[in-house]
């Protein structure tokens, strides 16, 4: 048995050592007259400053009307979530004020009234 334990630790590299490979590469030849494909920058060029002024507008124009609609989406959220708190620090508010003796009386009628609206 310890024989071949020891062939076993040979073949395989420890574990912090990585084996060596070697990594291919691919070469390829460019033409002589080689032009890289620059677009944008040729339509920006040939854009006239009112052509600018108005595509510099309209990007406004959505980026308003996005906000406008992030800022009503969060100001519904923080309503809401205000309207939330509020009940709640106000049915913790009259719990804590009640006298335990009448604490009995309005917590029964409280189950009996949410159990009538289903």
């Amino acid at each position: 048995m310890g024989a071949q334990e020891k062939t076993e630790e040979e073949a395989a590299p420890p574990a912090g050592k990585k084996q060596k490979t070697s990594k291919e590469i691919y070469f390829s030849v460019l033409p002589d007259r080689y032009e890289p494909l620059i677009e944008e920058v040729e339509e920006e060029r040939e854009e006239t400053p009112e052509e600018r002024r108005k595509r510099k507008e309209e990007e406004k124009k959505r980026k308003k009307r996005k906000y406008k609609k992030y800022r009503k989406n969060v100001g519904k959220a923080l309503r809401f979530s205000w309207r939330c708190l509020m009940a709640g620090l106000q049915n913790m508010a009259s719990t804590y004020s009640t006298p335990l003796s009448a604490m009995a009386t309005v917590v029964t009628e409280v189950n009996r009234g949410t159990g009538s609206k289903a």
